[in-house]
């Protein structure tokens, strides 16, 4: 899911984007003329008042082509400003590790709903950015030979169902392959076991990605800000946790072990609007 798809009104923070189609007033009584018009027998309460003109939407991907007014009417209180400041921080952070690490370039893949707005960021940033939808992908158990597998025994329709939705990503050996940069998958990781998992399953002939060369698999927090300090774990933490990331997600809660059975992943996934206008306020800043 793009940021490309989500819409927010900086004119009417309060009404949803998502539905900009449908009449607003569904009365048949007009409150600029109670009385009703000069017409004999006309009862104002039967009467139809037309829709009124729609303020124009603002898709994230058009913030550039917004005039200094129109952007002010995105406000940003303080404790807010407070919020984004620390994912800037954060979001640099990572940035300066991945600059480091790969100064050609990155193709960042976030996993699941922690990293999802992340992922966002990046992209108004300029990076090659996409989100992958999973959940409860992680079991743990030994296989005949005795080796520790973190990936959870998978039907074959469910790998196959979930291929599908990488290619529709343009996830595929070919691609990757053909891409001058590298490929990271990343992920906020506290065990690490999900990336675990997400490698093995990539690691699979049927999707042949996790053991490509210019592929890999990094933690956000472990493995891309490193030399943390105790007030940067605490940060960490609370962005994450306190914060309740989660609530800005981008992309949905799927759950991988059920898709052969229940079928299509979930598609068209919009998040709040709540989340779309804090992206709107981040970019604001960026910008």
């Amino acid at each position: 899911m793009g940021i490309n798809d989500i819409y927010f009104n900086p004119f009417n923070p309060g009404m949803s984007g998502y539905y900009s189609n449908t009449p607003q007033y569904t009365s048949d009584f007009n409150v600029f003329n109670p009385v009703g018009d000069s017409v004999p027998g006309g009862d104002s309460f039967t009467r139809t008042t037309s829709a009124p003109v729609e303020k124009p939407l603002y898709g994230i991907d058009k913030f550039n082509a917004m005039s200094e007014a129109e952007r002010a009417l995105i406000e940003i209180p303080q404790d807010t400003r407070k919020q984004i400041d620390e994912v800037l921080s954060m979001t640099n952070t990572i940035e300066k590790e991945l600059k480091h690490r790969y100064p050609n370039g990155v193709n960042l893949v976030g996993l699941g709903r922690s990293p999802s707005l992340l992922m966002e960021v990046f992209k108004a940033k300029g990076y090659d950015t996409k989100t992958c939808a999973l959940s409860n992908l992680t079991g743990g158990e030994y296989d005949i030979s005795g080796k520790y597998g973190y990936l959870k025994q998978l039907d074959t329709n469910d790998v196959k169902a979930y291929n599908e939705y990488l290619k529709e990503l343009g996830l595929t050996p070919e691609k990757i392959k053909a891409s001058t940069k590298p490929t990271v998958f990343v992920d906020y990781t506290r065990t690490g076991n999900s990336l675990r998992s997400f490698a093995e399953l990539l690691k699979r002939p049927e999707i042949g990605i996790g053991n490509l060369d210019n592929v890999a698999f990094l933690s956000l927090n472990k493995d891309l800000m490193p030399n943390q300090t105790m007030a940067d774990k605490a940060l960490i933490d609370k962005f994450w946790e306190n914060l309740g990331i989660k609530n800005f997600s981008f992309t949905p809660r799927v759950n991988i072990s059920e898709l052969g059975r229940a079928g299509e992943i979930v598609r068209n996934f919009k998040p709040a609007e709540s989340a779309a206008k804090f992206l709107l306020q981040i970019i604001k800043v960026i910008k």
